[in-house]
């Protein structure tokens, strides 16, 4: 008699990583009564303060001009320690061995469909019927394919997974399979683009991205959580007009080059081989 198969393990809870840097205990206090009141398992990363590095470290960290047109301009001080805190978080989950890990900034809100049910079936679903290495939960796409539905969602509410679309772009809230964390942390010579930028550039290291509707969460405006990236993101609007239409000139040239590497394939590249 053939011995039976023993029952596949029961997927890990889902576990929180909370971004948030040293000085702003007023956003710490904010969130984390909504975090215990979803019921989650979650701890704090300390943010990586920017404007602390030292100005060799930061150049080292992003060149410019950026290689290959990755990017138009230099990411300011605080776009970099914000990567950083992202990146720290990728590789606690594959350091750990977390099967998916929610990463959330600090600035976060959440919708009505947040809930720890529906939270546990999206983080479930990352080996399902179709497997993902980043699941965004902000900000759906206008446009978004459908591309499979999660059971046992709770109050009613179907849940999608979706890819594609348009529409801006942040790193509030999304979830990270231990698959994406293995693709997302190797390799980090430089930080070449902000990371939600990062994220959309999904063919340089093969990742699968999709988006789940409805949204569970958004970014909370600066009335609510003033930003703490800041650092003149959009200074160049102010530079001489040589300079600024040199600015102008790489900035369109990197959105033509996205978009012919995101619709058409062309010009991809592959950083990891």
């Amino acid at each position: 008699m053939a011995t039976p198969a023993p029952p596949a393990a029961a997927p890990m809870p889902l576990h929180v990583l909370l971004i948030n840097l040293d000085r702003s205990a007023d956003r710490l206090a904010r969130c984390a009564p909504i975090l215990d009141g979803l019921g989650v398992s979650w701890e704090r990363v300390p943010g990586i303060e920017g404007k602390q590095l030292d100005a060799a470290h930061l150049a080292s960290l992003n060149p410019h001009p950026a290689p290959h047109g990755e990017w138009f301009r230099p990411l300011t001080p605080g776009e970099i320690g914000c990567f950083l805190s992202h990146l720290r978080c990728w590789q606690l989950i594959e350091e750990r061995g977390l099967d998916c890990a929610l990463v959330l900034e600090d600035d976060f809100q959440t919708h009505d469909a947040c809930t720890l049910q529906n939270l546990q079936a999206l983080a479930d679903s990352a080996t399902g019927a179709h497997p993902w290495d980043v699941l965004k939960l902000t900000r759906l796409r206008q446009g978004a394919t459908l591309v499979g539905t999660v059971g046992h969602a709770d109050k009613g509410t179907p849940l999608a997974l979706r890819f594609g679309g348009k529409g801006p772009e942040d790193g509030t809230a999304y979830l990270v399979s231990r698959r994406g964390a293995a693709k997302l942390t190797p390799k980090r010579e430089h930080l070449l683009r902000p990371v939600d930028f990062e994220l959309k550039h999904f063919w340089e290291r093969d990742l699968t991205v999709y988006s789940a509707s409805p949204d569970l969460f958004w970014q909370v405006g600066s009335d609510i959580a003033a930003s703490v990236i800041g650092g003149g993101r959009a200074e160049y609007r102010d530079y001489p007009p040589l300079r600024k239409a040199q600015v102008y000139l790489r900035k369109h040239r990197y959105h033509l080059r996205f978009w012919l590497a995101n619709k058409l394939g062309l010009g991809r590249r592959q950083v990891l081989g």
